[in-house]
This record gives C-alpha cells, sequence and structure tokens, in this order.
C-alpha cells in the first residue's frame, strides 16, 4: 500500500498544480488579449502584444482540452482514494474509470481539432498527417486504457457479486 499512498500524493500534488494552471490561464489569456502592456514579464523572450480573435479563441479551446485533462486527473484521484478505502469493485470506480477515459479522449480531441482549425483559418492552409506520433498513441491509448479497465472492473464485480450468492 505503500506504492498507492505514494501514487495518491504525486496525483494530488499534479492536481493541484494542474488547477492553479488552469485558474491563472483564462485570466492571462484575456489580459494578454485586450491589455498586453499590464503584463510584466515577457512571454517565450518576447513582449505581449495583441492577439487576433483567432488566436484567443484558439488559446481559450487549448484551455478547455487542458480543463478536460484536469478533470481526468482529479477522477484518478478519487479512485485512488476508494483505493484506499479497500473498494476496489466499488460501482463508483467503475464509473470513475470511464468517466476518465472519456475525459481524456475529449480533452485530446477538443485540442487537436482547435490546433487544425487553428492552421487552417491562420495560415490558410488544410493539411492532414496520417503518421501517428508517440504522443498521440500515448494519450489515445491512454483513454481507451480506462475505458476497458472499466469494464474489467465492471466484469469482476459482476463475478464476485455471483461468488458472494452461491453457497
Amino acid at each position: 500500500m505503500k506504492k498507492l499512498a505514494l501514487l495518491k500524493t504525486i496525483t494530488t500534488i499534479a492536481l493541484i498544480i494542474s488547477v492553479l494552471v488552469l485558474i491563472f490561464s483564462i485570466p492571462f489569456i484575456l489580459m494578454t488579449s485586450f491589455i498586453p502592456a499590464s503584463i510584466p514579464f515577457k512571454i517565450n523572450g518576447v513582449v505581449a502584444e495583441n492577439l487576433d480573435t483567432e488566436s484567443v479563441i484558439f488559446l481559450l479551446a487549448l484551455v478547455v482540452g487542458y480543463a478536460f485533462y484536469v478533470y481526468a486527473l482529479y477522477l484518478f484521484k478519487k479512485i485512488l482514494e476508494l483505493f484506499e478505502k479497500k473498494k476496489i469493485f466499488h460501482e463508483d470506480v467503475i464509473k470513475n474509470l470511464d468517466q476518465t477515459g472519456k475525459a481524456i479522449l475529449i480533452g485530446y480531441l477538443i485540442t487537436v481539432v482547435a490546433q487544425f482549425i487553428y492552421s487552417m483559418v491562420t495560415e490558410n492552409r488544410f493539411e492532414v498527417e496520417l503518421g501517428v506520433d508517440l504522443e498521440t498513441m500515448l494519450v489515445v491509448c491512454g483513454g481507451f486504457f480506462f475505458m476497458v479497465l472499466s469494464e474489467v472492473f465492471l466484469m469482476a464485480k459482476r463475478l464476485k457479486d455471483e461468488n458472494d450468492l452461491t453457497v
């Protein structure tokens, strides 16, 4: 159980940092778009300047996608808390595993679609790549992994319930 406690601690720290980034990102985007002169530091070595409407919408879409990742992290933390309470085959574990996978996939889909539309609008190009990079594979497989794990836990719960009814 030491590994579970360590994973829960790491997840909690990551969740706190992620929520803080999420909270500060929206006002930062709005400040950059409306009053860039009030930003007292450089962004990637460049002084902030007015963003066009497309860039603001793109950044807000990325924040929404990021919010789904943060939600997935929150659900994962709840799953670990249930595991800590020895509620392995609890209905909430099954539901949260499925929702975690869906949140990961939705967050990824939002960011990919936003990047595609942004490049179409700003660079006037329509480009589709058929190759798959490692990041895409990890995120998509991770999302489906949680959804499949939910199904596995559901089957195990049914078997456990049947076993409990057998004398």
